[in-house]
């Protein structure tokens, strides 16, 4: 029987499946009929609402939940250390410290790599024969749409693929680890409004990201554009959760 960790922990599987999916159901149905498509249909444009918000301010959203996730992990922690005897309470002060410093060393680790990532996008595109009309000497996508221009010509990596994918699945991790100690712990999931509006946030804005990504894959993008930016959308979890946890100096040095 799976758990909600377990479940949480294998969301992985499911970016490289829509993109398939995606991909194959872009092939049936022709390049024609996806163009009408895209012009018929409000939510097939790249600038409808759920776009604007969850995307073009993904960074916002992400980062309202990234910290709703760490308040829920300290929480539960700390309310579980507190039913310890007297002389034993002094841990929770130890933990708050050490859970502290590892969220906002991931917050910034995060930032970083997705900096890095996004310039080298950036860098393809460019030197592929890309640009940005109305603002020749900008160099960034994100620059270029503030400015009211269009990214046009070379080859293009889907950053929204490569974006949707790293913060999505930072959340689906962070889940699991709250889930596994829940579970290993034999915690009681506490019986808080705050706590449980959190967690069905989460969930809620990781559905409609998923939903996004379906549209993305189907109506947008050449198929290596998309391959390649669903790939690149591991880097900060691997980074994050499987190279520095590994390396003693670097676990220490951000996480402990």
């Amino acid at each position: 029987m799976l758990t909600y960790s377990a479940i949480c922990k294998r969301a992985f599987i499911v970016y490289p499946i829509e993109l398939c999916l995606g991909i194959a159901l872009a092939w049936c149905m022709g390049e024609y009929r996806l163009e009408i498509q895209r012009q018929r249909y409000y939510f097939l444009n790249s600038k409808n609402f759920v776009n604007e918000v969850f995307a073009y301010n993904g960074n916002l959203v992400w980062t309202l939940l990234f910290v709703s996730m760490a308040y829920v992990q300290i929480d539960t922690k700390c309310r579980n250390y507190a039913i310890l005897p007297q002389y034993q309470r002094n841990v929770p002060n130890y933990q708050i410290k050490g859970l502290l410093k590892q969220y906002v060393s991931k917050f910034i680790l995060k930032n970083v790599v997705l900096m890095v990532i996004f310039c080298f996008i950036d860098g393809i595109f460019i030197l592929t024969g890309g640009s940005c009309l109305r603002a020749a000497n900008t160099y960034s996508a994100e620059k270029c749409r503030a400015s009211g221009g269009q990214w046009v010509g070379g080859f293009d990596i889907s950053g929204h693929f490569c974006f949707l994918v790293n913060i999505s699945m930072i959340l689906w991790l962070e889940l699991s680890q709250y889930w596994k100690y829940v579970e290993q712990e034999a915690v009681m999931v506490p019986n808080s409004r705050l706590i449980k509006a959190s967690l069905i946030m989460t969930v809620s804005v990781l559905a409609i990201w998923i939903a996004m990504l379906m549209i993305t894959s189907i109506y947008y993008h050449t198929v290596l554009e998309k391959v390649l930016g669903c790939l690149m959308g591991y880097t900060c979890v691997i980074v994050m959760y499987w190279l520095i946890p590994r390396s003693s100096f670097c676990n220490k040095l951000f996480y402990c």
